[in-house]
């Protein structure tokens, strides 16, 4: 089995694990939604509805009415399904991941240690597999950000980037830096992130995906995205950011 075959099976393996350890919370019989928001119709439907047969439109339209369409005590129930779609970029079109893990940051503390780790796993997993391919409708910078909103620890996400070391992972970096450079750079409290930015390892990266890159649209990415991640290093090192 290639490296992409192992990333997506470790994929398949950590979501049948999520399923598995939250197969305990059951969808609240008496679940709700604002008429003006969701019709009666479609709040049946999504009650008779089995957890594995939810489809991304269903689960769009709950993901867009928080606080309208249940009261959060059936996310637990929902959330192998949600984590499912999203890893397997079917939720294109609907809310950015981070939607799912504001949720998940909110009952973290509620949910069992293994339950914890299983959500942990998953998020690795999807992390590694996104980096195996590019062109999907999940960005890299979005599922960093979706990470950090459950306040995970980036330094294994950020070595993926060398360990994984495909040309569709340098362009992922590449994104991610754009996304820093036109955006705002994460704030102090995300300094793992920043001390990473501002060290060799991103610039190693793109050096080593552009000698063997063959498409000439991800060289002039990979291109852009080390001259950018030169710059960015730079604005942090004069902010006094040093590497660990």
């Amino acid at each position: 089995m290639n490296d992409t075959g192992a990333a997506g099976q470790a994929l398949d393996d950590a979501i049948e694990n999520v399923y598995a350890l939250f197969a305990r919370h059951q969808l609240p019989a008496d679940l709700t939604a604002c008429d003006h928001c969701v019709s009666p119709e479609e709040v049946d439907l999504f009650r008779r509805t089995p957890l594995r047969q939810l489809t991304p439109d269903q689960l769009g339209v709950y993901l867009l009415n928080p606080g309208t369409f249940g009261d959060d005590t059936e996310f637990p129930h929902l959330l192998p399904r949600l984590l499912e779609l999203y890893a397997r970029d079917q939720m294109d079109g609907w809310s950015s991941p981070d939607a799912v893990t504001r949720r998940i940051s909110s009952q973290w503390r509620d949910w069992s240690a293994a339950e914890r780790a299983a959500v942990t796993r998953l998020l690795a997993t999807w992390w590694r597999h996104m980096l195996h391919t590019f062109g999907g409708p999940n960005e890299a910078w979005y599922l960093l950000d979706a990470v950090l909103e459950c306040g995970a620890d980036l330094t294994s996400y950020l070595a993926a980037f060398t360990e994984v070391g495909e040309v569709a992972a340098a362009r992922h970096l590449a994104d991610v830096i754009d996304w820093c450079v036109f955006s705002t750079v994460p704030d102090d409290d995300r300094s793992t992130f920043q001390r990473w930015l501002a060290g060799d390892e991103p610039l190693a990266v793109l050096d080593a995906a552009a000698t063997h890159v063959a498409d000439p649209a991800a060289a002039r990415e990979i291109s852009r995205g080390r001259e950018q991640a030169e710059t960015l290093r730079g604005w942090l090192r004069e902010k006094g950011l040093r590497p660990d």
